[in-house]
């Protein structure tokens, strides 16, 4: 028992599916509602009107995941245009002629692998 005279709980937990495939069993969080009150309160007029924190704390997650994968998508998608940019700078290419270099040059790589795999068998 717990020094308040309330009963100390177990923690409840959950089974989530991981990336691999797998199961994993975590433990749920507990989140004060002062992590998001002052926010919620903030915006209540403009968005979250007459919702509970239930509702708030849903919209806040979903939208912050929705913004978090945007991010990580548009970076991706910065990082390929860029190399993509540097090597056609780099040799004065086309988008074209550098598609084919490319196309070449995986060729060769996996000539070169193939090779390597019958001289060791």
């Amino acid at each position: 028992m717990s020094s308040n005279g309330q009963v100390a709980s177990q923690p409840s937990t959950s089974s989530v599916a991981t990336n691999a495939g797998t199961t994993k069993v975590v433990a749920d969080l507990n989140v004060p509602a002062t992590r998001i009150y002052g926010f919620v309160e903030r915006f209540r007029k403009e968005y979250f009107e007459d919702h509970s924190l239930d509702w708030s704390l849903d919209q806040i997650l979903t939208r912050g995941m929705a913004e978090i994968e945007r991010q990580v998508k548009t970076a991706r998608e910065r990082a390929r245009q860029k190399a993509s940019g540097d090597i056609m700078r780099e040799f004065n290419l086309t988008p074209t002629q550098a598609k084919e270099l490319l196309r070449k040059m995986l060729a060769e790589q996996a000539a070169e692998a193939q090779a390597k795999l019958q001289t060791k068998s």
